[in-house]
């Protein structure tokens, strides 16, 4: 756990369990306008939307000193862990550690035109009194926990994935096809067999766990099973491209490169033990065991674990069938698992030095598959989610967001990006006026085939050029099969593509 005090970092606190689980991922910027040289954050929040039930409206505080950007964030649902974050210098982003999630940037907006700048978030927070609801009267939180080191900001860590920075873009040949410029991410317990043909699938874990689960325990094979699984979607046309899970913070038994060295002595502290609270470890591997097995912590301070974590990583995709690895919780430790610093009696410098080792070891990973003709999930700069969507209801929202990515820098970066159902002709018209060389579009954890839109069938052929924006709010780039608009002003769209 990050203990901070809040004299010394701003404190955000949060309670709530059920909305804070939808609020765990890498959310889309949402309406209203953008703020500019947002300050301060300081006061009451919530997540809640109005007719939410005032005990079950989600509290959510900010705790910000004047002249300070930085601010931890508390989550009570899960033990009073602290996380923290930062405003950006230009004020118009926040990036903080989501509880139970991945570092997070999104969007300082205006809950409504009429209110003042900072009142809301693009991960859908408001602040009263500007949520269209009155402010329940709020349980009182916690003491602040004692004072610790400081953590490092987000935007020091060196991993292009949380820091801030375009991480490298695959080796791929580009594919412009629209239809192959999908992405879905799904789970269950059998193969996925999609009805659609999609450009990137990330097969989650679960994925047909009843497959290499069905041998019990010490014999799984999850990630032999996963390529199987990426074979059978590649070689049947539904998929163009295939990744494979891990995880950055767990060694997890049911994947057989992690499973090689979490049972031998030699390789006992490639892992997080138990310490005497002064940082010496006693030799016992900590583990939070589940159905599916034992889940060791990777402790990446020792710099062969980090090695062997990156060769085996690249070394489990070495397939024609895989082309990457979604490297789950980037972060490390305490993503997910709250207790786990607490129960190994980390000290505060030992889980701040692990999460400096951790975001070393991903920038690693990612350099070693883009070196490899692979690469990963987080590198798109999503998080485990995607980025941010077209902001809704177009104005200066639509404007500010397509004007951040229509410039010829954002062309040398790959792209992730949400697509909106509701706005699916906006969405895809966005996506196809910005879209770098590797792009993609579609939807993160535990989507599947469910949310195939037949407008990814359109077929607008290659781009003949960069974006353009030659009457103020109205974004176009010209297409062999046509020319995409997207007029911010009146938020419509014109795709004028066949489709398939």
């Amino acid at each position: 756990q990050l203990h901070t005090e809040a004299r010394e970092f701003n404190m955000v606190q949060i309670t709530g369990l059920p909305q804070l689980c939808a609020f765990a991922v890498v959310a889309a910027v949402v309406g209203g306008d953008v703020s500019a040289k947002c300050v301060s954050l300081a006061g009451n929040w919530t997540s809640s939307k109005p007719g939410t039930p005032p005990a079950s409206v989600v509290h959510i505080e900010f705790f910000q000193r004047d002249g300070e950007a930085n601010f931890t964030l508390r989550a009570t649902p899960w033990g009073a862990q602290q996380s923290y974050g930062t405003v950006a210098l230009d004020g118009t982003t926040v990036t903080f550690l989501m509880v139970g999630g991945a570092m997070t940037t999104t969007e300082i907006e205006k809950a409504d035109p009429s209110s003042p700048d900072c009142t809301r978030l693009g991960v859908g927070w408001c602040k009263f009194p500007y949520c269209g609801f009155a402010e329940p009267t709020w349980p009182p939180f916690p003491p602040a926990a004692p004072p610790s080191p400081a953590p490092p900001p987000p935007h020091s860590m060196p991993d292009c994935a949380v820091n801030g920075t375009a991480c490298p873009p695959p080796t791929w040949v580009p594919n412009w096809n629209l239809t192959q410029s999908t992405t879905i991410q799904p789970s269950g317990d059998t193969f996925f067999d999609p009805e659609h043909p999609w450009g990137l699938i990330s097969l989650d874990w679960s994925v047909a766990r009843g497959i290499w689960f069905a041998k019990g325990r010490n014999k799984t094979n999850c990630e032999a099973v996963s390529t199987e699984g990426c074979r059978r979607l590649k070689t049947s046309g539904k998929a163009a491209r295939c990744f494979i899970y891990h995880n950055m913070e767990l060694a997890l038994e049911w994947e057989e490169t992690q499973r090689a060295v979490m049972y031998k002595a030699d390789t006992a502290d490639y892992f997080i033990q138990y310490t005497d609270g002064k940082g010496n470890k006693n030799g016992t591997i900590y583990n939070e065991p589940n159905t599916w097995g034992d889940q060791f912590f990777w402790d990446f301070t020792n710099p062969k674990a980090a090695d062997y974590f990156v060769a085996s990583v690249v070394a489990s995709v070495n397939s024609p069938y895989v082309d990457g690895s979604f490297s789950d919780d980037v972060g490390g430790l305490p993503e997910e698992h709250p207790n786990a610093a607490k129960n190994t009696n980390l000290t505060a410098d030992q889980l701040v030095a692990l999460q400096l080792a951790t975001a070393q070891t991903h920038q690693k990973l990612v350099d070693a598959l883009v070196a490899a003709g692979k690469y990963n999930w987080q590198a798109f700069g999503g998080g485990d989610g995607t980025g941010p969507a077209l902001p809704a209801g177009g104005g200066s929202s639509c404007i500010s967001y397509m004007r951040s990515r229509c410039t010829p820098q954002f062309q040398t970066q790959p792209l992730m990006m949400e697509h909106s159902p509701k706005q699916a002709n906006q969405s895809v018209a966005a996506f196809l006026i910005t879209r770098p060389p590797i792009g993609f579009l579609g939807f993160g954890w535990e989507s599947d085939d469910k949310n195939w839109d037949d407008i990814f069938l359109l077929q607008p052929g290659v781009p003949d050029g960069l974006c353009t924006e030659a009457i103020s709010g109205v974004f176009t780039r010209q297409w062999s099969a046509g020319t995409a608009s997207l007029d911010c002003n009146t938020f419509s769209a014109d795709l004028p593509f066949p489709s398939l």
